[in-house]
């Protein structure tokens, strides 16, 4: 059977599921950990803690992963950088796929 957007196949599907709800995993794990750091921090002036915490919550996928990777102090940088490298690379890898599935 041929697979064309007028009938996509179960590859289609697939990876399209990955591509459209991973951003809302990645943040839903994300958010957490670095509201959780954030919070942890006692050497960061209030301000400074409010700024941060709008921009991990208004901005979904990149606020988390800008503060994991510049401000945290509260986890490893091994495991920050694993955590978050690790979560776009899967995610630019799946829109690729994506895209190439609908080729």
């Amino acid at each position: 059977m041929e697979t064309t957007f007028a009938n996509p196949g179960f590859w289609t599907y697939f990876i399209g599921s990955y591509a459209y709800y991973l951003p809302f995993v990645l943040t839903m794990v994300w958010a957490p950990l670095a509201l959780f750091g954030l919070s942890k921090q006692k050497d960061m002036d209030t301000t400074k803690q409010i700024i941060w915490s709008l921009v991990i919550l208004v901005i979904p996928v990149l606020g988390p992963a800008i503060y994991l990777l510049l401000a945290d102090k509260e986890y490893e940088k091994k495991f920050k950088q694993i955590a978050v490298g690790g979560g776009l690379g899967v995610l630019v890898l799946v829109w690729v796929l994506s895209l190439i599935s609908h080729i």
